[in-house]
Protein backbone atom coordinates (compact mmCIF):
# COMPACT_ATOMS: atom_id res chain seq x y z
CA UNK A 1 0.00 0.00 0.00
CA UNK A 2 1.34 4.15 -0.65
CA UNK A 3 2.00 4.73 3.15
CA UNK A 4 3.85 8.30 4.12
CA UNK A 5 4.93 8.68 7.13
CA UNK A 6 5.16 12.46 7.55
CA UNK A 7 2.32 14.87 6.85
CA UNK A 8 3.54 18.53 6.44
CA UNK A 9 1.21 20.81 4.48
CA UNK A 10 -2.21 20.74 2.96
CA UNK A 11 -4.57 22.18 0.58
CA UNK A 12 -8.51 22.68 0.70
CA UNK A 13 -8.78 19.92 -1.89
CA UNK A 14 -7.40 17.34 0.68
CA UNK A 15 -9.17 14.58 1.67
CA UNK A 16 -9.16 12.86 5.29
CA UNK A 17 -11.24 9.46 5.71
CA UNK A 18 -11.83 8.95 9.49
CA UNK A 19 -12.54 4.85 9.98
CA UNK A 20 -14.56 3.75 13.16
CA UNK A 21 -13.71 6.24 15.13
CA UNK A 22 -17.55 6.24 17.11
CA UNK A 23 -18.59 5.76 20.79
CA UNK A 24 -19.01 2.12 20.80
CA UNK A 25 -14.80 1.84 20.41
CA UNK A 26 -13.78 4.03 22.53
CA UNK A 27 -11.89 1.43 25.23
CA UNK A 28 -9.85 1.46 22.06
CA UNK A 29 -8.97 5.37 22.01
CA UNK A 30 -8.67 8.21 24.80
CA UNK A 31 -11.20 11.09 24.63
CA UNK A 32 -7.45 13.21 24.04
CA UNK A 33 -7.59 10.90 20.64
CA UNK A 34 -10.62 12.04 19.53
CA UNK A 35 -10.07 16.22 20.54
CA UNK A 36 -6.89 15.72 18.81
CA UNK A 37 -8.01 14.37 15.65
CA UNK A 38 -10.79 16.40 15.69
CA UNK A 39 -8.05 19.42 15.96
CA UNK A 40 -6.62 17.11 12.57
CA UNK A 41 -9.52 17.44 10.90
CA UNK A 42 -9.15 21.54 10.78
CA UNK A 43 -6.18 20.76 8.09
CA UNK A 44 -8.92 19.54 5.32
CA UNK A 45 -11.14 20.50 3.15
CA UNK A 46 -12.96 17.43 3.20
CA UNK A 47 -13.48 14.83 6.05
CA UNK A 48 -15.58 11.76 5.76
CA UNK A 49 -16.65 9.87 8.29
CA UNK A 50 -17.05 5.93 7.56
CA UNK A 51 -18.88 4.01 10.61
CA UNK A 52 -19.94 0.66 11.34
CA UNK A 53 -23.26 0.13 12.07
CA UNK A 54 -23.07 -2.56 14.18
CA UNK A 55 -24.48 -1.35 16.88
CA UNK A 56 -28.13 -1.18 15.76
CA UNK A 57 -27.90 -5.41 15.62
CA UNK A 58 -28.08 -7.70 12.75
CA UNK A 59 -31.21 -7.04 11.37
CA UNK A 60 -29.88 -3.36 10.21
CA UNK A 61 -31.94 -1.82 7.33
CA UNK A 62 -29.49 -2.73 4.01
CA UNK A 63 -30.31 0.64 2.35
CA UNK A 64 -26.36 1.54 3.70
CA UNK A 65 -25.37 -1.08 0.95
CA UNK A 66 -27.36 0.06 -2.16
CA UNK A 67 -28.98 3.32 -1.70
CA UNK A 68 -26.33 6.12 -3.49
CA UNK A 69 -27.92 8.01 -0.83
CA UNK A 70 -29.18 6.36 2.10
CA UNK A 71 -30.81 8.08 5.04
CA UNK A 72 -28.23 10.02 7.05
CA UNK A 73 -27.47 8.72 10.78
CA UNK A 74 -26.27 13.06 11.88
CA UNK A 75 -27.83 12.12 15.47
CA UNK A 76 -26.99 8.45 15.90
CA UNK A 77 -25.62 8.69 19.28
CA UNK A 78 -23.07 6.16 18.19
CA UNK A 79 -21.21 9.43 16.47
CA UNK A 80 -18.68 11.81 17.02
CA UNK A 81 -19.03 15.08 15.08
CA UNK A 82 -16.14 15.88 13.13
CA UNK A 83 -14.80 19.86 11.75
CA UNK A 84 -15.11 19.71 8.10
CA UNK A 85 -17.45 16.66 7.37
CA UNK A 86 -19.00 16.27 3.61
CA UNK A 87 -20.51 12.88 4.84
CA UNK A 88 -21.21 10.10 6.98
CA UNK A 89 -21.39 6.74 4.91
CA UNK A 90 -22.17 3.33 6.50
CA UNK A 91 -20.95 0.04 6.60
CA UNK A 92 -20.74 -3.45 8.36
CA UNK A 93 -17.51 -5.38 9.17
CA UNK A 94 -17.85 -9.29 8.71
CA UNK A 95 -15.10 -11.62 10.34
CA UNK A 96 -15.09 -15.17 8.62
CA UNK A 97 -17.91 -15.35 5.82
CA UNK A 98 -17.50 -17.42 2.19
CA UNK A 99 -18.57 -17.57 -1.11
CA UNK A 100 -22.25 -19.03 -0.01
CA UNK A 101 -22.51 -15.82 2.41
CA UNK A 102 -22.95 -13.76 -0.51
CA UNK A 103 -24.91 -16.28 -3.04
CA UNK A 104 -27.95 -14.77 -3.00
CA UNK A 105 -26.44 -11.35 -4.51
CA UNK A 106 -23.86 -13.12 -7.09
CA UNK A 107 -24.84 -13.92 -10.41
CA UNK A 108 -24.29 -17.72 -10.42
CA UNK A 109 -21.36 -17.42 -13.02
CA UNK A 110 -19.66 -15.02 -10.63
CA UNK A 111 -20.31 -17.32 -7.59
CA UNK A 112 -18.94 -20.51 -9.18
CA UNK A 113 -15.54 -18.27 -9.93
CA UNK A 114 -15.69 -17.44 -6.19
CA UNK A 115 -16.02 -21.19 -4.71
CA UNK A 116 -13.42 -22.30 -7.50
CA UNK A 117 -11.15 -19.98 -6.20
CA UNK A 118 -11.85 -20.30 -2.58
CA UNK A 119 -11.56 -24.45 -2.91
CA UNK A 120 -8.15 -24.43 -4.58
CA UNK A 121 -6.63 -21.47 -2.40
CA UNK A 122 -6.56 -18.94 -5.51
CA UNK A 123 -8.26 -16.06 -3.79
CA UNK A 124 -5.77 -12.88 -3.15
CA UNK A 125 -6.06 -9.57 -0.95
CA UNK A 126 -7.49 -7.23 -3.26
CA UNK A 127 -9.62 -9.19 -5.97
CA UNK A 128 -13.12 -7.98 -5.86
CA UNK A 129 -16.24 -9.01 -7.58
CA UNK A 130 -19.57 -7.39 -8.50
CA UNK A 131 -22.57 -8.39 -7.29
CA UNK A 132 -25.86 -8.41 -8.68
CA UNK A 133 -27.26 -5.47 -6.44
CA UNK A 134 -24.23 -3.18 -7.95
CA UNK A 135 -21.93 -3.19 -5.01
CA UNK A 136 -18.50 -4.96 -4.63
CA UNK A 137 -17.05 -7.08 -2.22
CA UNK A 138 -13.43 -7.11 -1.92
CA UNK A 139 -11.17 -10.05 -0.33
CA UNK A 140 -9.49 -8.82 2.82
CA UNK A 141 -7.49 -12.02 3.57
CA UNK A 142 -7.42 -11.08 7.02
CA UNK A 143 -9.48 -10.98 10.65
CA UNK A 144 -11.88 -9.76 8.32
CA UNK A 145 -12.00 -12.08 5.31
CA UNK A 146 -14.15 -10.22 2.99
CA UNK A 147 -15.66 -6.64 2.47
CA UNK A 148 -18.58 -5.86 1.56
CA UNK A 149 -18.33 -2.11 0.08
CA UNK A 150 -21.17 0.02 -0.01
CA UNK A 151 -22.45 1.87 -2.62
CA UNK A 152 -21.90 5.25 -1.44
CA UNK A 153 -18.24 4.62 -0.56
CA UNK A 154 -17.91 3.21 -3.79
CA UNK A 155 -18.58 6.13 -5.52
CA UNK A 156 -17.32 8.33 -3.14
CA UNK A 157 -13.69 6.49 -4.07
CA UNK A 158 -14.30 6.43 -7.77
CA UNK A 159 -15.01 10.07 -7.37
CA UNK A 160 -11.33 10.46 -5.42
CA UNK A 161 -9.80 8.40 -8.17
CA UNK A 162 -10.54 10.76 -11.01
CA UNK A 163 -9.97 13.97 -8.78
CA UNK A 164 -6.41 12.34 -8.01
CA UNK A 165 -6.05 11.66 -12.20
CA UNK A 166 -6.89 15.27 -12.85
CA UNK A 167 -5.22 17.35 -10.06
CA UNK A 168 -3.29 16.37 -6.92
CA UNK A 169 -4.98 15.46 -3.70
CA UNK A 170 -4.24 14.22 -1.25
CA UNK A 171 -5.59 11.33 0.81
CA UNK A 172 -4.97 10.74 4.39
CA UNK A 173 -6.80 7.62 6.26
CA UNK A 174 -6.91 7.30 9.95
CA UNK A 175 -9.13 5.53 12.61
CA UNK A 176 -8.80 2.16 13.12
CA UNK A 177 -9.00 -0.54 14.25
CA UNK A 178 -5.43 -1.25 13.08
CA UNK A 179 -5.27 -4.67 10.76
CA UNK A 180 -9.59 -5.27 10.87
CA UNK A 181 -11.97 -2.43 10.10
CA UNK A 182 -9.34 0.37 8.71
CA UNK A 183 -7.46 -2.62 6.38
CA UNK A 184 -11.23 -3.45 4.64
CA UNK A 185 -10.96 0.30 3.64
CA UNK A 186 -8.00 0.58 3.13
CA UNK A 187 -7.75 -2.18 0.65
CA UNK A 188 -10.63 -1.54 -1.35
CA UNK A 189 -9.36 2.20 -1.58
CA UNK A 190 -6.56 0.77 -3.53
CA UNK A 191 -7.62 -1.47 -5.80
CA UNK A 192 -10.01 1.41 -6.84
CA UNK A 193 -6.97 3.64 -7.54
CA UNK A 194 -6.74 5.95 -4.38
CA UNK A 195 -2.93 6.68 -3.67
CA UNK A 196 -3.89 7.45 -0.03
CA UNK A 197 -1.36 7.90 3.04
CA UNK A 198 -1.75 6.91 6.77
CA UNK A 199 -1.30 8.73 9.34
CA UNK A 200 0.11 6.90 11.91
CA UNK A 201 -0.76 9.10 14.69
CA UNK A 202 -4.28 8.65 14.42
CA UNK A 203 -4.27 5.26 13.92
CA UNK A 204 -5.28 3.11 17.17
CA UNK A 205 -5.57 -0.42 17.41
CA UNK A 206 -6.67 -3.04 19.63
CA UNK A 207 -4.06 -2.75 22.02
CA UNK A 208 -2.75 0.42 21.53
CA UNK A 209 -4.21 4.02 21.17
CA UNK A 210 -1.15 6.54 19.71
CA UNK A 211 -2.53 9.56 21.91
CA UNK A 212 -2.91 9.01 25.30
Amino acid sequence: MRYLKTFESYSSKDVLIIVDVQKSFSKYFTQNYVNQLKDYCNNFGRVYQIWDNHVDGKNVDKDYLYDENPDEADNHNDLYEFPNQQELIEKRYNYDVDADFYKKILDESVYNEIKSKEDANELKKGDFFNTKEGTIIVYIDNRHRWFHCPNKLYDLFIDITEAQSDDKVNVVIVGGADSECILDVEITAEVLGICFNRNEKYIYSATNCPIK
